[in-house]
């Protein structure tokens, strides 16, 4: 029943190795998902939750007063709740994370997940990344953009990411080792290998509960 959490950069292959992972341990991914739950737990739409994600990660550090005027503004999203602050944010998401974690069997993608569920004795924290060239080149392969556009592409979303952990989780450096039990650049193995790695690692920590 062992959970596993992936953080991944952007030109990772995070999604491809979440899809492999699924198939071969025949878990659940939750990402997506995950966002519709914390909608529902906080009583307000999806398009809230992402509106407040998109706040944090454009600021260094933001003020539950400055959220709620901001909120205020648009009283259609709020007509369950009054402004999605951080306090009801945060609980509804680690609530949301820990239910999918008691469940087991999943794989749960982004949002901070090796942090929530750090002292979570089923949890594996996998960290991928790459080298920034492969990164690119990835990216233009994939969406066919000018390599200007894909290291736009790269670094806004490396500091999107740096912001949300940053925000929720007292200043922590996402990229920090300690976060994690794998940390694995796929660009030196192949996807498969790398979801080996991650599947024999996940099997491990079942048989020895």
């Amino acid at each position: 029943m062992a959970v596993v959490t992936i953080s991944r950069e952007l030109g990772s292959c995070g999604d491809q190795v979440a899809e492999l992972l699924c198939e071969q341990l025949g878990y659940c991914r939750v990402d997506k998902d995950m966002l519709l739950h914390i909608a529902q737990e906080a009583g307000v739409d999806t398009e809230t939750i992402l509106e407040k994600e998109r706040d944090v990660t454009q600021r260094a550090r933001l003020v539950s007063g400055e959220m709620t005027s901001l909120y205020r503004k648009q009283a259609s999203a709020f007509e369950k709740k009054g402004a999605l602050d951080d306090q009801t944010y945060e609980q509804v998401v680690r609530d949301t994370m820990e239910r999918f974690a008691h469940e087991g069997n999943v794989i749960i993608v982004g949002r901070g997940g090796q942090m929530v569920l750090s002292g979570w004795s089923t949890a594996l924290h996998v960290r991928l990344y790459a080298p920034p060239e492969v990164r690119v080149q990835r990216l233009m392969e994939r969406e066919h953009l000018l390599q200007a556009e894909a290291e736009q592409r790269i670094a806004q979303s490396d500091e999107q990411k740096r912001q949300y952990i940053r925000h929720w989780h007292n200043n922590a450096d996402w990229r920090n080792s300690k976060y994690y039990h794998l940390a694995i650049d796929t660009a030196r193995f192949s996807l498969d290998t790398v979801a080996q790695m991650i599947v024999l690692a996940a099997q491990d920590i079942d048989q020895t509960r």
